[in-house]
């Protein structure tokens, strides 16, 4: 009876015990983890490569929609379409993959064109992180050549003219509903009105 209760009680110990390790131990933190690939490699997977200094960092956005966006000055441009001052986004966290320079310092960048944010805040723009190949070094690898000058002006002005193009084409379409909409109550509204065989007063 006594080593029964004694039993039950070890029991009881080892599950509590149990329980307070899972509960007081603190979460892993998952690094980021990619095989570094070549320049050459970095190159044909981007749709833009660059040299460039670190103007500014902003982190954007929330949640699941959080980044941090990169403002470089460029100075060469190895491959695709990139501005004097080329915003690029990354992912806020350097656990996620995110590159986090310090402002500043120079960089070859190698970014893929995509989406970042969501509905209306959504913005096409230029995405890398620590997996892309990026060289923290002012010093271009032969392979990518002399480079070309920069488009004039800033990546994100044109985003700005083409997010306020979409605005108005939004709002076009919905003044378009609405006039639509109150059309078709006018002339439901004068087809009872006027309809054959209504007496007239």
């Amino acid at each position: 009876m006594i080593r029964s209760a004694v039993r039950a009680l070890a029991l009881a110990i080892a599950i509590a015990l149990g329980v307070l390790t899972a509960v007081l131990t603190p979460e892993r933190a998952f690094a980021c983890s990619c095989v570094g690939i070549s320049t050459k490699r970095a190159l044909d997977e981007a749709d833009a490569a660059f040299r460039g200094t670190v103007l500014s960092k902003d982190a954007v956005g929330r949640g699941a929609d959080a980044r941090t966006d990169i403002r470089f000055r460029v100075d060469a441009v190895y491959k695709g379409t990139v501005h004097r001052e080329q915003v690029v986004a990354s992912e806020k966290d350097s656990a996620a993959c995110g590159l986090d320079p310090d402002v500043g310092t120079t960089w070859v960048i190698f970014a893929q064109s995509g989406v970042r944010g969501s509905g209306n805040d959504s913005v096409i723009r230029l995405i890398t992180g620590l997996c892309s190949g990026n060289i923290p070094s002012g010093n271009a690898p032969v392979i990518l050549g002399r480079g070309e000058r920069p488009l004039d002006g800033a990546s994100d002005r044109e985003e700005r003219s083409i997010n306020a193009d979409k605005t108005l084409t939004r709002g076009l379409a919905v003044g378009g509903i609405v006039l639509l909409f109150l059309g078709s109550l006018a002339a439901i509204g004068i087809g009872v009105l006027w309809r054959p065989g209504r007496a007239r007063d």
